[in-house]
């Protein structure tokens, strides 16, 4: 039987049902497990050419902040995890801890999305994470409890691949889910040439859904959603394209763009300066001295 736990987090008077006990794990379906020492696959397309934010103004309806789709996207986690549909929760979490790396349920939550399909050690160590994120005693049982049980669970699985560590989506792509994915990436790039923003955005989900370290998916989905002014959601891909490659200079110039329009100029100057300096091979030369003058304009 599932235990639950409500509790409150900080002084925020936000409260939230989270399953806090790992029994469940027993009961749920495994996940296909990708192989050991995976390597996440080479970016080989280009990402397009970067959709220009409008000048920040008034805040639009449309419009959120990162903690507002840090909590939209635990919301459809939530919704995942009752349907039993636990890998596509354990990206919807991800993609809120994406978008607010200190949010303690976003973390916690992802830790339990990882430990039903068996991904102990990435559980144990959101759980930790967690932890280290709240003074709340009841919220670091929680998670202590559950850190114990998954490493009883680790213990028994071995050095499978989910035990090990390896999250999901990590694994080697199949040639013909990787032909799709791109060919959902080559259609959302078409899209965004059409200023078709919202087509671009489906077709380019689709895209990471079936390809999930395919960089130039998030690097174009940030383009998509400047376009549509969802800039919250374009700093996310961009933080997640760079961490993925953070060598790479396209996501430099997008989160520049998408704070600019957020209204955090100094991280915007920085990012536009980064760019400008780069040397990566994605650079594009008639950007650069247009991220000097942005760059200039918000001193």
């Amino acid at each position: 039987m599932v235990r639950t736990r409500r509790f409150q987090l900080g002084v925020s008077a936000v409260v939230w049902l989270g399953t806090m006990a790992v029994p469940a794990w027993a009961q749920a379906p495994s996940a296909q497990p990708p192989a050991a020492g995976a390597k996440p696959a080479a970016s080989a397309a280009r990402a397009p050419a970067p959709v220009t934010a409008a000048a920040p103004g008034p805040v639009e309806p449309q419009r959120t902040s990162q903690a507002v789709l840090a909590a939209t996207r635990i919301r459809d986690g939530d919704a995942l995890m009752r349907e039993r549909r636990y890998r596509e929760a354990a990206f919807a979490f991800l993609d809120a801890e994406h978008a607010a790396p200190a949010h303690v349920e976003a973390r916690f939550k992802l830790g339990n999305a990882l430990a039903v399909l068996g991904y102990y050690a990435r559980a144990i160590e959101e759980w930790e994470a967690a932890s280290r994120l709240t003074q709340d005693a009841a919220i670091r049982q929680s998670a202590q409890d559950n850190i114990t049980r998954a490493r009883v669970k680790q213990a028994e699985s071995g050095a499978s691949p989910q035990a090990v560590g390896q999250p999901p989506g990590s694994g080697p792509v199949a040639d013909t889910t990787r032909a799709q994915a791109r060919r959902a990436y080559e259609q959302g790039v078409q899209h965004i040439s059409q200023r078709a923003y919202a087509p671009a955005l489906q077709t380019l989900t689709q895209a990471i859904q079936q390809e999930p370290l395919l960089t130039v998916a998030y690097v174009a989905r940030g383009s998509a959603n400047i376009g549509l002014r969802r800039y919250a959601e374009a700093a996310a891909d961009y933080q997640f394209a760079l961490k993925l490659e953070p060598d790479s200079a396209s996501p430099l110039y997008g989160l520049a763009e998408a704070y600019r329009a957020l209204g955090r100029n100094l991280e915007a100057r920085d990012l536009y300066e980064r760019y400008a300096r780069s040397t990566a091979a994605d650079v594009r030369p008639e950007l650069k001295e247009e991220s000097r003058q942005k760059a200039e304009r918000l001193r």
